[in-house]
């Protein structure tokens, strides 16, 4: 009687402290090539239909995902039977009283493989939440629906810099302009930019909350920005013509020298106290990773000109630019070495991963105009998104 006592106190606790477990089962592997799309149908979501187009909208566009939909939903038991003769795979189902309830079964057995409440709010903001826990539930993956990406578009005597959500749907104009923009990072509600203003070179961060902007460094030299470190530091390049210095500075403006040469270094990269960074003293352009303090390595070998280095979020791949022909997208395993080509068509250029991992973002030339594209790293995906150069990827 005892221990009957403790297994239903112990399952009482279980259902009310253990959060939705998503299935350990992945039902849509995105890293093998050519794969089918999942077919998924969509009932019950007719009172928020905001809500269904932006899960629509965001699971369509990655291409992994076909859906049908909205059929009506009247509280009936879900019946398997009724979806064999028809190519749906997964069916989503949708209460919407109080909260939006949402329960995700395959056509293959009459329980739920998913089951979560959330508000009821008929917006994409909770669109976004649905569709990313589908996405994740079914695919194993860390969804791209909350992603964003900031980017330069060129006027006729300055640049301007905008912040998009992750499919080019929705566009910010910021307000910043100057006369040259050679690199721009988002890291939550600050944009980190470097520029060239006048006779003047300078990185500056600018306040999405408070609209301020501060100047951090100033300069004659060239100075082109790197990575942002956590919240408070930043990687960044300073050339005056012979010595490139690859520094590291807080928001105060105090730096330090990392590395120092008389080669032609740029683009340097900050991940993990991993330093990477381009440099021509092999004779041409290639990447090279460091650590602080100690000697640096050359990781690209394969191509004459290998420049604008982004590494993933787990750190094992490296994207990167090449020209072979024109300029195209590879991608290197840091562990393995193999290196494949994700792009063909035009010149494509500035590789950013997306705080996913699967995404990222590119510019390329293939349609006649500089055009900011979203990418898988198999490369068997490409969306244009909107008009556009020097795109970073971010949360």
């Amino acid at each position: 009687m005892k221990l009957r006592l403790i297994a239903t106190l112990f399952l009482i606790i279980s259902i009310v402290f253990i959060g939705p477990v998503f299935a350990e089962k992945i039902y849509l592997d995105i890293t093998q090539p050519s794969i089918k799309k999942l077919t998924l149908a969509m009932e019950g979501f007719e009172k928020v239909p905001v809500l269904f187009n932006t899960v629509k909208e965001n699971l369509e566009f990655t291409e992994y995902f076909r859906i049908y939909g909205p059929f009506p939903y009247k509280g009936e038991g879900f019946d398997p039977s009724l979806w064999k003769s028809s190519d749906v795979e997964i069916v989503v189902r949708a209460e919407t009283l109080n909260k939006i309830s949402i329960q995700v079964f395959t056509v293959t057995a009459s329980s739920p493989i998913f089951a979560k409440e959330y508000p009821l709010n008929d917006n994409e903001y909770t669109g976004n939440l649905i569709s990313s826990d589908i996405y994740k539930l079914l695919t194993g993956k860390k969804a791209p629906f909350f992603n964003r990406f900031i980017f330069i578009k060129k006027f006729s005597k300055s640049m301007g810099i905008f912040i998009s959500n992750w499919n080019g749907k929705t566009i910010h104009d910021t307000g910043i302009r100057r006369d040259i923009i050679s690199r721009v990072v988002l890291r939550g509600n600050k944009i980190f930019y470097s520029s060239l203003e006048g006779k003047f070179w300078h990185i500056e961060i600018y306040d999405l909350s408070t609209r301020l902007n501060k100047e951090i460094i100033k300069s004659k030299a060239l100075l082109q920005l790197g990575d942002v470190i956590g919240d408070s530091q930043f990687i960044y390049l300073e050339n005056d013509g012979e010595i490139s210095q690859i520094k590291i500075t807080d928001l105060s403006g105090k730096s330090r020298t990392v590395a120092s040469s008389r080669w032609i270094e740029s683009s340097p990269r900050w991940h993990a106290s991993q330093i990477f960074f381009v440099s021509n003293r092999a004779g041409s352009p290639q990447i090279y990773q460091a650590v602080e303090g100690a000697g640096a390595r050359r990781i690209t070998f394969q191509g004459r000109y290998n420049t604008e280095p982004s590494i993933s979020p787990d750190g094992s791949k490296l994207a990167f630019s090449s020209l072979v022909g024109g300029f195209q997208i590879y991608i290197l395993d840091l562990l393995s070495g193999t290196q494949n080509q994700i792009t063909k068509e035009g010149n494509n250029e500035q590789p950013s991963f997306c705080p996913d991992g699967n995404f990222l973002t590119i510019m390329s030339d293939r349609r006649g105009k500089k055009e900011i594209y979203l990418i898988s790293q198999d490369g068997l995906i490409q969306k244009p998104l909107t008009i556009g150069y020097l795109p970073y990827c971010s949360k």
